[in-house]
């Protein structure tokens, strides 16, 4: 198997949460871990599923107790795109976030080379 262009690390340390709400993050990035530990590729819609709770809890907060997910980020470094979803992932659509093209177009932004854009 190849190198998979996401690498995540095992974290394992020993940190006392019982007071810190952390918003069950420790349970999301096993979750991703997991996910992409199944595969060696990686796609849009792959990603998608995996911030939609597919694959396990990812945003899935009770809504009763007014949590929850305000926006998501899938960035496609290889073909230079990022898509947003404005919402919980489970019930609101990704959608190309086209306003960085216009520092791409930008005749010196492109000279200063920006992001690697």
């Amino acid at each position: 198997m190849s190198q998979p262009p996401i690498v995540l690390h095992q974290m394992k340390c020993k940190i006392s949460t019982k007071n810190i709400d952390d918003w069950r993050s420790h349970e999301r990035y096993e979750t991703a871990q997991h996910a992409l530990s199944k595969t060696d590729t990686y796609s849009f819609e792959l990603i998608k599923d995996i911030l939609s709770g597919k694959y396990g809890f990812m945003c899935q907060y009770d809504r009763r107790t007014n949590a929850d997910t305000v926006w998501s980020c899938i960035y496609d470094i290889k073909n230079k795109k990022i898509y947003r979803c404005e919402g919980n992932p489970s019930r609101k659509r990704f959608v190309e976030d086209k306003r960085l093209n216009l520092y791409r177009k930008n005749p010196v932004m492109q000279s200063l080379s920006i992001a690697g854009f």
